[in-house]
């Protein structure tokens, strides 16, 4: 659509040139030739026109690395080429035996003439790619600096959603600091009275501080710290299920130095008890985690409880899945089994 708009208002503006300049000759001049003899000469310059704008010009300073020395020599042997079709196009209209430009050698009204009406046709062509040119530049730096803008926005953006979490994290910081300190409240109030009590509230505290410093963006931690954080939730556990708690941890291999993705296998051991019946001396629970040649298998198998009261949405797993997808890619299999009576995860990860 765009296209026909800008054909319609050329089209309008060569009538309306060519309607003014041939009543302005008719009025001063009183020449009347054919019109068809106009229709040839007015073609000629209108293909001169457009020859000069999108050929010459577009070629010259868009394709060479000295724009200007190229359009002035291209310029002048355009004018000679023009010179001698208009010259040649005189004497077949007017029924001359012989080429123009030898016959009219001496003329040198003519040859102004047509010289004068090329390079008048050639300045017209050059002041309408200026302007084409122009409104490219313009409509390209609009576009520079639309794009900038949208870039600009898109950075505030990130960086509102940066401070709004910043905010968030340092809010979320409140509650675990107020936990603590009520925590060690709880301690000192109870441990005189029960140790079993006190000893709990110790290891919940423990287990907490090391959920909230592992988050921070520290990536890694070691083995050994994630080893002892299990074995504090399991201690736990037994704290509150006394001869109702049956579970193995089963370790093999040296784990001195190796580093893994915090909070991934104590979050496995707690799914583990908080979905699995533990209760059973016959199927007690295990967890068996082996290490050998930078490969770390961790295993947890328990038995299925019957009418748990937590939902089982499985968002937990799904949550371990994508962290070990965003930082081990390719390097990790997740092996989830799910049997009538018994449920058991196994990772292995590739260090």
């Amino acid at each position: 659509m765009k296209k026909r708009v800008i054909i319609f208002r050329h089209l309008l503006a060569w009538v309306l040139y060519i309607g003014y300049e041939l009543s302005l000759i008719q009025i001063t001049v009183g020449l009347n030739p054919s019109a068809f003899h106009y229709l040839i000469f007015y073609l000629l310059n209108i293909c001169l026109f457009y020859f000069n704008a999108h050929v010459i010009l577009d070629f010259a300073f868009f394709k060479t690395r000295k724009p200007y020395l190229v359009s002035s020599v291209l310029i002048f042997l355009e004018i000679i080429t023009y010179l001698f079709i208009k010259l040649e196009l005189d004497r077949i209209l007017s029924g001359a035996r012989h080429l123009s430009l030898t016959v009219n050698l001496v003329n040198e009204k003519l040859w102004l003439t047509n010289i004068w009406r090329e390079i008048f046709f050639i300045g017209f062509s050059i002041a309408y790619w200026s302007m084409l040119y122009m409104m490219r530049f313009k409509e390209k730096n609009h576009a520079m600096k639309t794009e900038q803008l949208k870039t600009k926005a898109a950075a505030l953006e990130l960086e509102n959603k940066y401070i709004t979490a910043e905010n968030a994290y340092l809010q979320n910081q409140i509650s675990p600091h107020l936990l603590f300190n009520s925590l060690n409240f709880i301690y000192n109030s109870i441990h005189n009275l029960s140790d079993r009590a006190g000893r709990g509230v110790m290891l919940l505290a423990e287990i907490m501080r090391y959920s909230l410093v592992s988050s921070e963006d520290k990536r890694t931690v070691l083995l050994n710290n994630e080893i002892e954080q299990i074995n504090r939730l399991i201690e736990l556990s037994h704290l509150r299920f006394q001869e109702q708690f049956f579970l193995k941890f089963r370790k093999k291999g040296k784990f001195s130095g190796v580093r893994i993705l915090p909070l991934i296998l104590i979050t496995l051991v707690e799914n583990m008890m908080k979905h699995g019946d533990l209760g059973e001396i016959g199927k007690p629970a295990v967890i068996r985690l082996e290490h050998k040649d930078n490969l770390l298998v961790f295993e947890t198998r328990n038995k299925k409880r019957s009418g748990s009261p937590h939902p089982k949405g499985g968002l937990g797993l799904k949550n371990i899945e994508k962290r070990l997808i965003n930082f081990y890619q390719n390097r990790f299999q997740l092996d989830i089994l799910d049997r009538s009576d018994e449920f058991s995860v196994t990772l292995t990860l590739s260090l």
